[in-house]
């Protein structure tokens, strides 16, 4: 990936690694709900414009940090639940829409437990133990994690993005109930906008993901930790 080549020159990888994921949830959160300060303030006419800009900022940053520390949430349940052990879609050998196609992962996860000490104990402790073994060649594991990193960037924004979209809708319920009719349809477009956001950063946080497993697994199946494991023979 010519981004992934861009910051290997940068040596950006080492901050992005330690906080680049919790920068952007903040970061995100902040900058969706302070687009929404001018319909807010229209809204709330009674609130002065510096309060609205005082208190937006300071719900963004405790909504980043909330989304920040639930972001595996999309790894354990959605990424889970189209890519696991027994996903929907890891048979697929065409890929679904603009996501990726589920067969090769499911060869290349199949390769890599053949090439671990011993089986894992259950299909969902495949992941942990792959990556314990990679994880000990530090420089082949250095260039695994790099869509890994990239992938929890994108997610990041997946939770603010959420968080905006509820915030709009609920402030476009209340607009068109009691507050100024005119406010309303801005709010609720604003609500969809960030809504379909957060379906289209999907997209690029599952290709990511997806494409550290893959990684993962190839390092895993050409680097086995232990000589291939024989079947026993019968007598």
């Amino acid at each position: 990936m010519r981004l992934e080549r861009f910051l290997t020159r940068l040596g950006a990888w080492g901050a992005l690694r330690s906080g680049g994921a919790l920068v952007v949830a903040v970061l995100g959160s902040v900058l969706f709900l302070e687009l929404l300060t001018p319909f807010l303030a229209r809204l709330l006419p009674g609130v002065a414009p510096n309060r609205l800009h005082f208190f937006v900022p300071a719900i963004g940053l405790l909504l980043g940090l909330i989304g920040h520390f639930l972001a595996e949430f999309w790894d354990r349940i959605v990424f889970a639940r189209w890519y696991g052990p027994q996903g929907a879609w890891l048979d697929r050998a065409q890929a679904p829409l603009f996501f990726p196609a589920g067969a090769e992962l499911k060869r290349l996860r199949a390769l890599a437990v053949q090439a671990l000490p011993k089986p894992p104990e259950s299909d969902d402790r495949v992941d942990r133990e792959v990556t314990k073994v990679a994880q000990r060649q530090i420089e082949r594991w250095e260039r695994i994690e790099h869509p890994l990193i990239l992938g929890r960037l994108v997610r990041g924004l997946l939770w603010p993005s959420l968080f905006a979209a509820v915030l709009a809708v609920a402030a476009a319920a209340v607009a068109f109930s009691l507050g100024p009719a005119a406010v309303g349809p801005g709010l609720l477009a604003a609500g969809a906008a960030y809504g379909l956001l957060a379906l289209l950063l999907l997209v690029p946080f599952t290709r990511l993901r997806a494409e550290f497993l893959v990684r993962l697994y190839r390092d895993v199946a050409a680097h086995p930790a232990h000589p291939a494991r024989r079947k026993p023979e019968r007598r």
